[in-house]
């Protein structure tokens, strides 16, 4: 009876020992599964976008097209000045002046001098006497006519313009930083419309030529908004290979916003005021309908630390393109992402990091010299031999060549490369106008086709630098400052547009001299570019932080030798 029990004992306790034995290497393996799982499941935004949202589906087209609709009268308030800013068509005596003294033979003979040559209409309305003649069309055809911007005047004209995009200035700063640190992208463009709209109404009160250039410089404050904004929503739900397409599709709305100008403008062609008010209303109307369909950037939302919204936005975006995110997914926190007003975004921005400060430089030192020739070439535009409404649509027009090429490029060539050489191409082909200019100005009696068609080609080209190099801004920064960055790079594009005016009324005298200035600006321009970095095909970073450490560390892998 002894030897069972004891047997009994000893395969109770070996059968103890082997369920410890079992269970115990049964929760290693589900800890090292849970903890496997955890890892993969652990994704950044461009991986959820590209595994499981997709590259460039109809969610992200719609939220692009959505976005992009503020291009339309970002363009239009831009661009408004050529039309309601310009020289009057023409004068001619009163009737009750013909029989006046000294003038009125002078005036009877020379009659509906045309306003496109500065020249003769200063020389000869400035010696007819006050009262005796009057502007074809009335004295509320341009903001020229109403307020007498003639004569020794006729400087005041540029003034506007000039404030309009010295406005822009501050307003890309305000909006950049506004948009990275409190408000996000969506809020900030909701604010920069409604602005935009308010300061076009009142811009169409103004009682004389102080008030206006005040507005306009409000306007150009309100308005910078709406790009930096569109460009960065864009871009910031795409994958990496679909960048470059997806940011030239918000300058086919802005081609759009400058083409409606003359076809807005003719009919109201003797009321400039009437011009402001009309193109006050699509912004409000974009407000209300279209705006609150747009979604905020996930990446702009896991910086500022609110990841559940983030994958929120992402798991939307799937939904549409009918696809799904696994129930298990999580978002990589990256390095520095922050709540908002933390104490990590006041110690690390642009400036202070000094890979980002020099990129910066760079960038906004390009932009200067583009955004001088590409306004500047569009202003100049009441300079040449043509009719004005005909000329800005050929110019609009230009723009979708300029938009469909870069796109193509884009798709396969470096990013530095084709903004220099675009550049380089564009100042090229204004120094060539020189040629064309010397010629018309022995025969100004027929229009100069020639000079047209090489400025229409310098402009095509300049206008592909603009657009590239608003997409190159958007790569070269992260997500905690990449608003804040576009936003540079667009002030100093206004910041050249804001001298740009001065160097036009010095082509009324001189238009050989512009031709040089614009060509030689846009030359140097170009050049700059070839000290900043390639980003084709590289991912969007979210932190300074990681940024600087992924780029060293693929900058370290490049130089290591290939072992064979």
């Amino acid at each position: 009876m002894q030897y069972p029990t004891q047997r009994m004992v000893n395969m109770a306790i070996k059968k103890e020992e082997e369920t410890k034995e079992i269970s115990h290497e049964k929760g290693d393996d589900d800890t090292a599964t849970a903890a496997v799982a955890e890892e993969k499941m652990k994704l950044s935004v461009d991986e959820i976008i590209e595994k499981y949202v997709g590259s460039f589906g109809l969610s992200q087209l719609l939220q692009v097209v959505l976005v992009s609709f503020s291009w339309v009268f970002d363009s239009q308030n831009t661009l408004v000045t050529i039309f309601t800013d310009a020289q009057p068509s023409g004068w001619r005596c009163k009737t009750s002046a013909i029989n006046a003294s000294l003038s009125s033979s002078w005036c009877m003979n020379d009659t509906a001098v045309g306003g496109g040559n500065e020249g003769k209409l200063a020389g000869h309305v400035c010696g007819l006497a006050a009262g005796s003649w009057e502007w074809i069309g009335g004295n509320s055809a341009t903001t020229i006519a109403e307020w007498d911007l003639i004569c020794h005047r006729k400087f005041l004209a540029a003034i506007p313009t000039s404030l309009f995009f010295i406005g822009s200035i501050f307003g890309c700063t305000f909006y950049g930083r506004l948009a990275d640190v409190w408000l996000g992208r969506k809020k900030t463009l909701l604010l920069a419309c409604i602005l935009t709209s308010i300061t076009t109404f009142f811009t169409s009160l103004s009682p004389n030529v102080w008030i206006y250039s005040f507005l306009r410089f409000a306007n150009g404050f309100a308005r910078s908004g709406n790009g930096i904004c569109s460009i960065v929503l864009s871009m910031e739900v795409v994958g990496n290979k679909r960048r470059g397409q997806v940011g030239q599709f918000g300058f086919f709305f802005y081609t759009a916003g400058l083409l409606s100008l003359p076809f807005i403008a003719y009919p109201i062609r003797t009321h400039w005021r009437y011009l402001y008010r009309i193109i006050s209303l699509p912004p409000l109307v974009y407000i209300f309908l279209l705006v609150p369909l747009v979604v905020e950037s996930p990446r702009w939302l896991l910086v500022r630390g609110r990841n559940k919204e983030a994958l929120e936005v992402l798991r939307k975006l799937a939904r549409w393109n009918r696809k799904k995110l696994p129930d298990d997914i999580d978002l990589i926190i990256p390095s520095q992402a922050t709540t908002t007003g933390s104490e990590g975004d006041k110690n690390e921005n642009v400036w202070t990091t000094r890979w980002a400060a020099k990129r910066m430089i760079i960038v906004m030192l390009f932009g200067f010299g583009v955004g001088f020739v590409y306004f500047g070439i569009q202003l100049n535009t009441e300079n040449l031999n043509f009719n004005l409404y005909l000329t800005v649509i050929i110019n609009a027009l230009m723009e979708i060549p300029a938009i469909v090429i870069g796109g193509i490029l884009l798709s396969f060539t470096n990013r530095r490369l084709l903004s220099s050489l675009s550049a380089i191409s564009a100042g090229v082909l204004c120094i060539l106008c020189i040629i064309f200019t010397t010629a018309s100005s022995k025969n100004t009696s027929s229009s100069n086709w020639p000079q047209l068609t090489i400025e229409a080609i310098g402009f095509m080209a300049s206008s592909i630098t603009f657009d590239v190099l608003n997409i190159y801004c958007v790569e070269l920064f992260p997500t905690n400052v990449r608003n804040f960055a576009v936003s540079m790079s667009r002030a100093s594009l206004m910041l050249g547009a804001s001298l740009s005016p001065l160097l036009v009324a010095v082509g009324r005298l001189s238009p050989s001299l512009s031709f040089i200035v614009f060509g030689a600006l846009s030359i140097v321009s170009g050049t700059l570019s070839v000290w900043l970095p390639e980003t084709r095909n590289a991912p969007l970073y979210e932190t300074l932080k990681q940024q600087e450490e992924e780029e060293e560390e693929k900058c370290c892998r490049l130089r290591q030798p290939t072992l064979v």
